[in-house]
């Protein structure tokens, strides 16, 4: 396989890294909407930037190294988060979504092979995570 184009099992597995993306961007734009606590609003604005920019980035380097043979769509669900009472509630939710979500960038990262633009794009978003992880916004 040219490591400038990814395979099916690959391609598979980023869709939903996409698809997960696609919920916690929306997730944290709304939890910025809802939020009272100006902290709180600021950071689940900046959050909501942040996974739409990775994700965009990610598409469109997905697009760029899929096989030319046809049209294929990089497809996304977006589903809402549910409802939560408070910000710290949902902090805590997202806390733990992010933890889940740089567990499974380490498994993509270790288990596939992947064009290195993808590889490197993945790898800042999992870091940029562990590092807004280690910091306490409240």
């Amino acid at each position: 396989m040219n490591m400038d184009t990814i395979s099916t099992g690959t391609l598979a597995k980023l869709k939903e890294i996409m698809r997960r993306n696609k919920e916690v961007e929306k997730a944290y734009h709304h939890a910025a909407n809802r939020a009272d606590n100006k902290k709180l609003i600021h950071y689940f604005g900046r959050k909501s930037k942040e996974w739409k920019n990775f994700g965009e980035a990610l598409k469109s380097k997905v697009r760029a190294a899929l096989p030319a043979r046809g049209e294929q769509k990089v497809a996304m669900d977006v589903m809402e988060m549910p409802s939560l009472d408070n910000g710290a509630t949902t902090l805590n939710r997202f806390s733990q979504r992010e933890r889940a979500e740089v567990e499974e960038y380490r498994k993509i990262l270790e288990e596939q092979k992947l064009p290195f633009d993808i590889y490197h794009l993945i790898r800042i978003h999992k870091m940029w995570i562990e590092v807004d992880l280690s910091k306490s916004i409240l």
